[in-house]
């Protein structure tokens, strides 16, 4: 098995090149506030915001490991830990729509004997329940500007627009997921246009994509246990995540008060994860930056900051992973 790729190391090389930019352009736009705001950091919190960082990732690791135990995946739990964690944090710095992270699973998974469907069944229905919390996240965010002086004072239509339309979003997708009729209808007519464009009959893939769905929510049904383990464990894993954030902003001065804290994280990410980006690189910061400005806090600190929580969250626990994934590539060459 070959190490990374040529192409992969591009893309990452152009992923550090555009943040490198943002960042820049970001502190320029404020030049003053910035020296001011970095004049009087404390450092040390920062170290703090990259435990939980890393935290964080390790929540989402054992949420990918407790699904594939839902979904009868009985490799052990230190390798299916090792996966969740090199393609999670692959995710946060290439992926559009998880679609990085969902390969390399079957990769590295397909190596070690696990069919397609069950593999990719686990891994969408992981991301499933991650992005759930996270529109969670999103409403709550989109709730706390209604009881902000700066949005009540004028027209609050567009929020309750957005939390209308992100819970109607989250019912759409729910139906999909756990009505097994509109599921095979899905399929089928993916599998139909995979068919036109290809020539390729994907069928035996979809049917084993249906069927594991099918048995992971069974399980889930029947063990409890394992459902509420796993959505504290991911509930866990964006606690931190707002958690380093945090700390990111006390780093730099006063942080903001909680609800205003989710405000900015979940939409700045969210924006992140909608655009066609890799890894909303870019746009997250812009976007937290900019709400953050927009509900009070001064510019130069959130554009700090979300660089500070860009580099904490996603580039060091990325580069910490790399050997890791060497070393999963070396163990089935």
């Amino acid at each position: 098995m070959k190490a990374p790729s040529r192409r992969t190391s591009r893309i990452v090389a152009l992923v550090v090149a555009v943040f490198v930019v943002v960042a820049i352009v970001l502190v320029a736009i404020d030049w003053k506030e910035v020296k001011s705001v970095v004049a009087k950091a404390s450092w040390p919190p920062t170290v703090v915001a990259v435990a939980f960082a890393l935290a964080s990732d390790a929540c989402l690791s054992y949420g990918y490991v407790l699904v594939n135990r839902a979904f009868s995946i009985r490799l052990k739990t230190m390798d299916l830990l090792q996966i969740g964690f090199v393609s999670s944090t692959i995710n946060n710095i290439m992926a559009f729509l998880g679609a990085a992270g969902h390969s390399m699973r079957l990769m590295l998974l397909r190596q070690r004997s696990v069919e397609s469907g069950e593999i990719i069944g686990a891994s969408l229905f992981h991301s499933y329940v991650n992005n759930v919390i996270m529109l969670a996240l999103f409403v709550v965010g989109l709730v706390s500007l209604l009881f902000h002086h700066s949005v009540t004072a004028g027209s609050p239509v567009a929020v309750v627009f957005g939390v209308v339309v992100i819970v109607a979003l989250f019912a759409v997708v729910t139906a999909m997921v756990l009505v097994q009729s509109l599921r095979r209808w899905i399929l089928n007519a993916a599998m139909r246009l995979w068919h036109a464009v290809t020539r390729r009959d994907a069928s035996g893939f979809m049917i084993d994509l249906d069927n594991a769905m099918t048995r992971g929510l069974q399980a889930f049904g029947t063990h409890r246990f394992l459902l509420t383990a796993m959505l504290t464990v991911m509930a866990a894993e964006w606690a931190f995540a707002a958690g380093g954030l945090w700390f990111c902003f006390a780093a730099l001065g006063k942080p903001p008060h909680v609800f205003l804290l989710l405000a900015g994280f979940s939409i700045g990410i969210s924006a992140g994860n909608l655009s066609m980006l890799p890894g909303g690189i870019g746009v997250q910061e812009a976007s937290m930056a900019g709400v953050f400005a927009f509900l009070g806090v001064p510019f130069g600190q959130a554009a700090l900051a979300a660089i500070m929580f860009r580099i904490a969250n996603n580039f060091i626990p990325f580069f910490l992973s790399l050997p890791l994934y060497l070393r999963l590539l070396r163990k089935n060459s």
